[in-house]
């Protein structure tokens, strides 16, 4: 199973400052329990469901912030990893 990417929708709410270094994209981890059928009268096992977000940030710590921000109360949210940008 492919493992879908969102966008998060959520930017840094401040002016670049120097010292703060660049605007990066950065790709952080979402875990979360679905069903696979989500009618009532179907629901069998809950399926661990895996995504990737998309995010701008400054850094890997405040990209996951604005993950959190966003999918926290539906899910667990792992670590940032700086996204390879082709040239």
């Amino acid at each position: 199973m492919a493992i879908k990417t969102y966008r998060c929708r959520f930017f840094p709410n401040h002016a670049p400052t120097p010292g703060r270094g660049e605007l990066a994209e950065y790709l952080v981890p979402v875990e979360w329990w679905a069903y696979a059928d989500d009618r009532l009268d179907a629901r069998g096992p809950a399926e661990l469901t895996k995504a990737q977000v998309e995010v701008k940030a400054y850094s890997p710590e405040e990209a996951r912030k604005l993950v959190v921000r966003e999918w926290g109360d539906y899910g667990r949210v792992g670590t940032a990893v700086a996204q390879e940008v082709a040239a």
